[in-house]
């Protein structure tokens, strides 16, 4: 399980350095459109839509790498009134579960627009039409990364059950600190 979780978190390290990467080229197509528009009074059509794409995939790629740090489905206002071993209940066990909950469909749903959408070859509606399906994609992918990070983080739950009550909370902690990435 150690070495699953491991290679877990090199794939969610690397989708938000991809996702770190795209957020910079959103910003500097922003800086380039706006400069156009606003410096030069020569609007181009591109950087509005490639900033969309951008701000889509940057979202999907990166939602997987902050549920696994423990910085993204909370409860704080449940779990800061009640003792260690039922935060870590509620945190580890409870909120992955209502999360998978609305993912699947979220995955579903999502996988069939975005193959729907590379079959007909789908492009957006301005005057260069970029395909929208590769971005289509990226949701039920991203999609699908955090539903693998929340079902690590249920095992891990459901193991630190059988353990002292320390170890429940301190499960997912312990996993949100360590380091990820290719210098570890």
């Amino acid at each position: 399980m150690q070495n699953l979780d491991r290679i877990i978190g090199q794939v969610v390290y690397y989708a938000m350095y991809i996702a770190g990467i795209i957020t910079l080229l959103m910003a500097f197509v922003t800086t380039y459109g706006v400069f156009r528009r606003y410096a030069l009074n020569s609007p181009e059509p591109y950087s509005y839509e490639i900033g969309i794409f951008c701000l889509i995939s940057s979202v999907c790629l990166s939602l997987a790498y902050i549920q696994r740090q423990d910085r993204n489905l909370r409860v704080d206002l449940l779990s800061s009134r009640v003792s260690e071993r039922w935060q870590g209940v509620l945190l580890n066990i409870v909120v992955p579960a209502i999360a998978m909950v609305y993912l699947f469909p979220l995955i579903w749903k999502s996988w069939q627009d975005g193959w729907h959408s590379l079959q007909i070859g789908e492009r957006t509606y301005s005057a260069w039409g970029p395909a929208v399906g590769p971005i289509k994609m990226l949701v039920p992918f991203g999609a699908a990364l955090l539903c693998v990070v929340l079902i690590s983080q249920l095992i891990r739950g459901f193991n630190a059950l059988r353990k002292p009550s320390r170890d429940l909370y301190a499960s997912n902690k312990e996993s949100s600190t360590e380091t990820e990435g290719p210098f570890s």
